[in-house]
């Protein structure tokens, strides 16, 4: 089994907020709660868990448009 190093896996937990934060964007307008609850279920072991609560709470701070 081969260990990744932790910057590669800050860099890819990065990369999966990202993604995470880009499906967010494309659909949260139609979500409910339990949308979001799904969606944080697919991505809290890919993401982490401060990532995606910083992806809402930004979310929540911007203008809404």
């Amino acid at each position: 089994m081969s260990e990744i190093s932790k910057e590669e896996q800050m860099k890819q937990m990065d990369e999966a907020a990202a993604a995470a934060e880009a499906e967010l964007n494309k659909n949260y307008i139609n979500w409910t709660a339990s949308d979001v609850v799904a969606w944080w279920s697919v991505w809290y072991l890919k993401a982490g868990h401060k990532r995606l609560g910083r992806i809402l709470v930004a979310k929540g701070r911007k203008p809404k448009s």
